[in-house]
């Protein structure tokens, strides 16, 4: 089944709560001096000159998206969920600091990324690259794969998730239809029975929520849209008074290069922003069987009209600046 989409999902969810909600951060690290703030790793390495805390150091900012970039104030964070060794679950969260918008851009763990020296068929998946090389080495991948400069990364660990979504007191999704399914051999036993229609949903019915697959007209675009719905209304809930609770126990349970500092750092550029600017998105591609396995091959031009759109990038503008590098 697909535990990885609700831990990537949700870390999601906290992680804008985190952007989006300055005072509650604020009493954490002024009030409660016991919180744990899981491993937050210590970046020392010398760089040529200062970069703002969100630009990537190994990015070209002379590409039409660099010079875009380098105008525009966009946090790009990549956020994993693990299943043993391989990141299961891949997404961008991109927060725009100008026009109060964010969006969430997944990349399938199947996504078809050759590298030199990994020459068997599934290390040619992206979902091969932490286990072999690292996180830092995955970010920079993702980072070459969409073309943005991406050096921040978030990873979680499951075990977080259904205790987050108790504390919340419930998410209040719009079930579209119902939901009915069992699995006698997953460890743990599954059994799925959410009505159809406005429900209230526990830390477990979240889960399974978010877990169930089947009985969508449009397949996985439809539970797509189910998880978007998911998010912004956790995201609304949690930007209320438990915030302080819920960053301290999701907190307790990440390893990320993001730092409290650069958190705080986003605290002027908050004011105005709406769940409703919250945009989700998916590389485009397709499946193709190849080397005896089942790949998702990224569509490059697509992925490049897409980023445009996010960037702000008009087609007349691509143009002129791919003549003038």
């Amino acid at each position: 089944m697909i535990k990885h989409f609700f831990k990537v999902f949700f870390t999601s969810v906290i992680f804008i709560s985190i952007i989006l909600s300055t005072g509650a951060l604020g009493y954490i690290l002024f009030v409660d001096k016991d919180i744990v703030i899981g491993t937050i790793k210590n970046d020392s390495a010398q760089k040529p000159e200062p970069l703002e805390f969100y630009e990537s150091s190994s990015f070209d900012y002379n590409t039409p998206i660099g010079k875009a970039a380098k105008k525009s104030k966009r946090f790009n964070v990549l956020v994993v969920g693990l299943e043993g060794v391989r990141t299961d679950t891949m997404m961008v969260l991109s927060y725009d600091m100008e026009n109060k918008k964010a969006d969430l851009i997944s990349v399938p763990r199947d996504t078809y990324y050759p590298r030199a020296g990994h020459d068997s068929p599934d290390s040619k998946k992206i979902n091969a690259v932490y286990a072999q090389e690292g996180i830092e080495v995955l970010a920079s991948s993702v980072q070459e794969l969409l073309g943005i400069p991406l050096e921040k990364y978030v990873i979680v660990d499951y075990e977080a998730v259904v205790s987050c979504v108790e504390l919340l007191d419930g998410v209040e999704v719009n079930v579209p239809f119902h939901m009915v399914y069992s699995d006698p051999y997953d460890d743990p036993p599954l059994y799925i029975d959410i009505p159809e229609g406005n429900q209230l949903l526990n830390g477990e019915q979240s889960l399974k929520f978010l877990r169930y697959r089947k009985g969508y007209p449009n397949q996985d675009l439809g539970r797509i849209e189910a998880q978007q719905q998911f998010i912004k209304s956790a995201v609304k809930k949690a930007l209320g008074l438990k915030l302080p609770a819920l960053i301290k126990e999701a907190f307790s349970h990440i390893e990320t290069n993001v730092r409290i500092t650069d958190i705080l750092s986003l605290a002027g550029d908050i004011a105005g922003f709406s769940i409703d600017n919250i945009n989700s998105n998916i590389i485009p591609g397709t499946e193709t069987p190849l080397e005896g396995l089942s790949f998702y091959i990224a569509d490059d031009d697509a992925i490049k009209v897409m980023i445009n759109e996010i960037y702000g990038i008009a087609d007349s503008e691509q143009v002129q600046n791919t003549g003038t590098n």
